[in-house]
């Protein structure tokens, strides 16, 4: 199972890469407490602005490789985040009911 200590600095690392005023939310089996030593961690990323999401996700996946954990990376714009977050069984209204808010990028 994935540490608290790797959650943290995976979150860490993917603040510390991203533009001012990115926001880094674990959600998933790690943030309801549910995780096996099966289970990888998932963190959504709320961009301000974002070009191409399926670019981004990929640069974050590989700045997230020397931590050697199983991870997945969901990127998506604020504007889109706010469309959808509050609509039910849909990812990002379970990623902020249940989710990490690790805070936003300086």
């Amino acid at each position: 199972m994935i540490s608290i200590e790797m959650l943290n600095k995976a979150a860490e690392l993917l603040l510390d890469n991203t533009s001012s005023g990115t926001q880094v939310i674990l959600f998933g089996s790690h943030a309801r407490n549910t995780a096996t030593n099966e289970s990888d961690a998932d963190f959504l990323v709320i961009e301000p602005e974002l070009e191409d999401r399926h670019s981004e996700m990929v640069r974050l996946r590989r700045i997230m490789r020397p931590l050697r954990i199983p991870v997945d990376v969901v990127v998506v714009s604020r504007k889109i985040f706010e469309e959808w977050k509050d609509i039910p069984n849909t990812l990002l209204y379970d990623a902020v009911k249940e989710g990490k808010n690790y805070g936003i990028a300086a």
